[in-house]
């Protein structure tokens, strides 16, 4: 193989791993990503106990797979507005963070996106209700249909530090 093929080879990967991966849902009409690294499962039918004595923003806990995971309200915890039907049934994104697995809520999942880091905008102040040392910024994206839509990238593992709750 000749020093212009192994260079070209070389390139492509660089090109390749700019790119970060995000696992997108909404929380009410906002648009959130999380990078996919942090995502260990996403699930819905699950059943959730209440645990006494906890924080408002921690719903319960659940079973998955003989680990007992809590269960956070995103939208608790950063005081957004919650309808009766978001704890019905909840969507549930099960994260890895330095405290272990949590599992947060979320109203439903869009799916996976790529994103340029070079394109990442400094996050507006106080843009959607999330306090911004929580996110690493926003970024506009657009959908299969052309439509385009602010992005924000949320950063899980700032979030679940035991000093942040």
């Amino acid at each position: 193989m000749s020093d212009m093929e192994v260079l070209g080879l070389r390139e492509i990967e660089k090109e390749v791993s700019t790119e970060e991966r995000l696992i997108t849902f909404y929380l009410n009409d906002e648009l959130i990503g999380v990078n996919i690294k942090d995502v260990i499962k996403i699930t819905k039918d699950v059943d959730i106990t209440p645990v006494p004595k906890t924080k408002k923003y921690i719903l319960g806990v659940m079973n998955l797979r003989g680990n007992i995971i809590p269960i956070v309200s995103l939208k608790r915890k950063f005081n957004l507005t919650e309808r009766e039907e978001d704890l019905e049934k909840p969507m549930i994104v099960v994260v890895e963070t330095e405290l272990g697995h949590i599992g947060v809520t979320v109203d439903r999942v869009e799916g996976a996106v790529n994103i340029n880091p070079d394109e990442i905008q400094p996050p507006p102040m106080n843009s959607i209700g999330i306090d911004s040392e929580f996110i690493d910024g926003v970024i506009m994206i657009e959908d299969p249909s052309g439509k385009r839509e602010l992005l924000t990238l949320l950063n899980i593992k700032k979030i679940f530090k035991p000093e942040n709750l």
